[in-house]
């Protein structure tokens, strides 16, 4: 059994910066946008020097980098992915996506947008976040043929991946919870049942397809 390794003080103390200026970075770039959110602007906020934010990330790219890092191990989504690629159970397995969805705008919605704004007038960025969305394809297609038993006849798995994909788009939590008052509880509720009824199969019920109805907030 290999032990895990305890982090030393110096270690523990790189991570606290590198973690503030990461927070400070989010702050203002939510605030202003990416254009307007220079290094010298992040490092004051932090309260670091500027030749820190370099030594830490190199530059603005790699604070987006270390965004996403901190999204990953702060938002558990690796666990409820986890999670859900283990459940039997097609609907259970929709559910525990939707909370999965809750769960990532919840915690990391101003990172996604960040990423996207600064991919809009950053070319170098640009293919990155393309690779990103490369993989978050590849993601949504392995999670789909776990359930490709229950896709019904006139939903190929392509159709099905680009469903998955357009509910799950962080556009749509951002207009229902911010827009229109949904609460976090109403939207994973309905991205559930709405996942259920547009992607699988359903029981017959008057030889239609059963469909769901937004839960009240």
């Amino acid at each position: 059994m290999v032990e895990k390794e305890t982090p030393t003080y110096r270690k523990l103390q790189a991570q606290m910066t590198s973690d503030r200026i990461v927070a400070a970075a989010r702050s203002l770039m939510s605030e202003r946008g990416w254009a307007a959110s220079t290094i010298s602007a992040i490092a004051q906020e932090a309260g670091v020097s500027t030749p820190t934010i370099y030594a830490v990330f190199g530059n603005k790219r790699g604070l987006l980098a270390g965004m996403r890092e901190v999204m990953q191990r702060d938002s558990e989504i690796p666990e409820l992915m986890a999670a859900a690629g283990r459940e039997p159970d097609p609907a259970v397995r929709l559910r525990l996506w939707a909370l999965l969805i809750r769960q990532q705008m919840q915690t990391s919605y101003d990172v996604i947008a960040i990423h996207r704004e600064a991919a809009r007038s950053d070319s170098e960025v640009a293919v990155a976040y393309r690779l990103v969305l490369d993989s978050r394809a590849e993601t949504f297609r392995t999670f789909i043929r776990g359930i490709g038993q229950r896709l019904p006849k006139e939903i190929d798995e392509q159709t099905a991946v680009d469903l998955l994909w357009a509910f799950s788009n962080e556009e749509l939590w951002r207009e229902l919870t911010e827009e229109r008052g949904w609460s976090p509880d109403r939207f994973e509720a309905w991205l559930g049942a709405t996942l259920i009824a547009q992607i699988l199969i359903q029981p017959a019920t008057s030889g239609r397809r059963a469909r769901s109805s937004p839960p009240s907030a």
